[in-house]
């Protein structure tokens, strides 16, 4: 009897500590202010422009991903519906909410993306690269993703599949698993957007200086986004389709 109970005792303890509870990544893509590009596998790991995270998991809702190459820490928290929530912290205080592009299952993702995304060709950005997973790694490519993006020849041995092991964020191609391929933007509808020069002069007139373009990406179907170097430091723009200018924001001061 008392072998019988020691037995049990036993059991219930490894019970516990083979299978503690590990918090859940999502799958999604996003970008932090600053043109950060990040990705996360379902269930981890966390790429922060390509490269892999250290993740440090609090909850079954919360997990925090460091890149020590460009010192940033993100928080990655999970709502009730599964939807992430992102922000970051970087060196010098610099700090924001990150927007995420697309988040669910990597199918689902991937269909999400050809649904929401604008059929505009932008001007800042490639709209034809070739990506390329060396080592197995996730590595993630700039690029114009918004409309149709395609693969118009696969260079690898290894078969690239959308939703697999390759996919898109707001604006790169990312590739892992050995997919290499050359990826282009075939949406061929007109730009409803402001240019690139009228948008950055727009920006330059808001903020009373002269700076130079960084990057500009849509978000959703409404606005841009505009990344811009000026003498005081690095602001975000954010612009209406229709060219009136929202805001024009710090994302690092000069010095910091």
């Amino acid at each position: 009897m008392r072998r019988h109970a020691v037995s049990l005792a036993a059991a219930l303890l490894c019970t516990v500590f083979a299978a503690p509870a590990m918090a859940a990544v999502p799958f999604f893509n996003a970008t932090c202010p600053g043109g950060l590009d990040i990705h996360a596998d379902e269930g981890g790991p966390v790429y922060v422009q390509g490269r892999e995270a250290a993740l440090k998991r609090f909850n079954d809702r919360y997990v925090e991903a460091r890149d020590a190459q460009s010192g940033v820490t993100l928080s990655i928290s999970t709502g009730d519906d599964g939807t992430p929530q992102i922000s970051y912290t970087g060196r010098g205080g610099a700090n924001g909410i990150c927007q995420v592009s697309s988040s669910g299952t990597p199918a689902a993702a991937a269909r999400h993306d050809r649904r929401h995304r604008d059929d505009d060709e932008g001007a800042a950005l490639p709209s034809e690269v070739t990506c390329e997973s060396t080592e197995q790694r996730q590595v993630s490519c700039d690029m114009d993703t918004r409309g149709n993006v395609e693969i118009v020849r696969q260079l690898s041995h290894t078969r690239c599949e959308q939703g697999q092991n390759w996919g898109l964020s707001r604006h790169s191609v990312w590739v892992n698993g050995g997919c290499r391929a050359l990826f282009r933007n075939v949406s061929k509808a007109a730009n409803r957007a402001p240019a690139g020069d009228t948008a950055l002069g727009s920006c330059n007139m808001r903020k009373g200086a002269q700076g130079t373009l960084v990057t500009q990406v849509p978000v959703g179907s409404d606005y841009q986004e505009l990344i811009i170097d000026y003498p005081d430091g690095r602001f975000l723009c954010m612009m209406r389709n229709n060219g009136q200018v929202q805001s024009v924001t710090p994302v690092r001061r000069r010095g910091s």
